[in-house]
């Protein structure tokens, strides 16, 4: 009985989700059916003269380096929660076709970021890359969002002391404010995060 709850509670928290809200609209963490109003930058561009990845740098994103050797253990074995056939890896039928938890929505949106190579199946690389990014980004929202509403502002980013240089703060907003309406949620914030967490490190100078 408990081994069945726990293989319950590990699949509710498959694709790293369970955790987070998704906003009224049907969004979900990751990615949404509904395209944004205006282009955030690319994962290439820079703002206020940095690159993406040195930007979440800023915010204290540590990526893989962040993940202890026991929570990357973990993320596997979750993963193999949804691995029914045992081939290593989740196509769209184990994940969203059948899948039990959140909507099919969700789990598309979901499904489609974490496959970072578009082949239609996510590799047990790719969902674990998934989770770290996921994850960490969740962490630094939730410690900017001082008022605990899962919304945050400008004013609250700013509040939390991450980015030093208040322009490049409001750069930044601007970028992950891709609805334009000053103020941003989880799953409009992760989309691009999860772009930026994914673009190449910066190339040290010879």
């Amino acid at each position: 009985m408990k081994s069945t709850l726990f293989a319950v509670i590990a699949v509710v928290s498959l694709w790293g989700c369970a955790t987070s809200s998704p906003d009224p609209a049907g969004d979900n963490p990751v990615a949404s059916e509904t395209p944004p109003a205006a282009p955030a930058p690319r994962s290439g561009d820079r703002i206020g003269g940095h690159t993406p990845r040195e930007i979440i740098a800023m915010f204290g994103a540590r990526l893989r380096d962040g993940v202890s050797d026991r929570q990357l253990g973990n993320y596997r074995r979750v993963f193999g929660f949804g691995d029914t056939d045992r081939d290593g890896r989740h196509s769209r039928r184990e994940y969203v076709d059948e899948g039990r938890y959140m909507t099919r929505q969700a789990r598309q949106g979901i499904f489609r970021a974490a496959d970072f190579d578009k082949d239609g199946f996510v590799s047990r690389a790719e969902y674990v890359n998934n989770r770290i990014i996921t994850d960490e980004a969740k962490e630094i929202f939730d410690d900017m969002d001082a008022s605990s509403d899962r919304r945050l502002t400008l004013d609250e980013m700013i509040g939390s002391g991450k980015l030093k240089d208040q322009e490049l703060a409001r750069a930044v907003f601007r970028a992950l404010d891709t609805d334009g309406n000053g103020a941003l949620i989880i799953p409009e914030y992760l989309r691009v995060w999860g772009r930026w967490a994914r673009s190449k490190a910066p190339q040290a100078p010879r």
